[in-house]
């Protein structure tokens, strides 16, 4: 889950809404980045569903004790996000092998500091997963390093939209984007290693550095929570009943 608390509200977006975002926005771009690319259809598919795992923890959020808030994808424990990951990236394997090994790479560079014995026994399943995927398919490591990153630049997108409060000063920006989103495509089109985001208004967002393509629209699938509605009828029963809203946000490009 992504969340966002207010004063009274906390707003929350499911993580397999994010990825979806995700892949609309690299849609925009599909005819500079995807051009000639035999595996186009498979990297949409595996940013697309790159947060599959999500899913079912996502209809039912689970309260941080210690917060007294939702747990977010940042402190939601470790050791059931092993599971989750590896479910998902099971059920992507059902439709795509390939988008399967971008998925499982996506994660597995969340997880690879972590000592604990369980998560290095995942970190050894997904890397031999992973291994197996490439061999079959003969993908070169180039190829795979170039689309796992726009993967993880189509995440970054969609995440800066999702973790920031629309029309959020350049002061107020969540702390991962503090110095721009992240980007490691191998282009010549781009040539820094992040691009620069600003609100023009609480409803548009102008992206510097990006190739220049028309300015487009998305709209983010939420739920707003009252937290006494929270505390009154628990965190299930107020995510269950409130129902999605939702939020267009225009991109500008220069």
């Amino acid at each position: 889950m992504i969340i966002r608390e207010q004063k009274q509200t906390i707003t929350m977006i499911e993580q397999n809404h994010h990825a979806h975002l995700s892949a609309e926005i690299i849609k925009n771009w599909q005819d500079i980045f995807f051009k000639n690319d035999p595996y186009f259809e498979s990297v949409l598919y595996a940013i697309k569903y790159h947060d599959y795992g999500w899913y079912h923890f996502d209809k039912q959020p689970f309260l941080n004790d210690d917060t007294q808030l939702p747990y977010s994808f940042i402190d939601f424990p470790v050791l059931p996000k092993t599971v989750l990951y590896t479910q998902g990236v099971d059920k992507v394997e059902e439709v795509d092998a390939y988008a399967a090994a971008l998925c499982s790479t996506h994660y597995m560079r969340f997880m690879e500091n972590n000592t604990r014995p369980e998560v290095q026994t995942y970190m050894a399943h997904e890397k031999k997963r992973t291994k197996r995927i490439l061999t079959d398919l003969a993908i070169d490591q180039a190829t795979f390093d170039d689309h796992v990153a726009l993967l993880q630049f189509a995440d970054n997108i969609s995440l800066y939209v999702c973790l920031n409060e629309p029309g959020v000063s350049q002061s107020n920006v969540h702390f991962f984007f503090k110095d721009g989103i992240p980007i490691a495509l191998n282009s010549a089109l781009i040539t820094q290693s992040k691009i620069q985001a600003e609100w023009l208004d609480n409803q548009t967002l102008k992206l510097t550095g990006l190739p220049f393509v028309p300015s487009f629209s998305i709209s983010i699938k939420q739920k707003v929570l009252n937290k006494q509605m929270i505390e009154e009828t628990g965190l299930i029963n107020a995510y269950e009943t409130q129902p999605y809203e939702q939020i267009k946000i225009n991109f500008e490009l220069s």
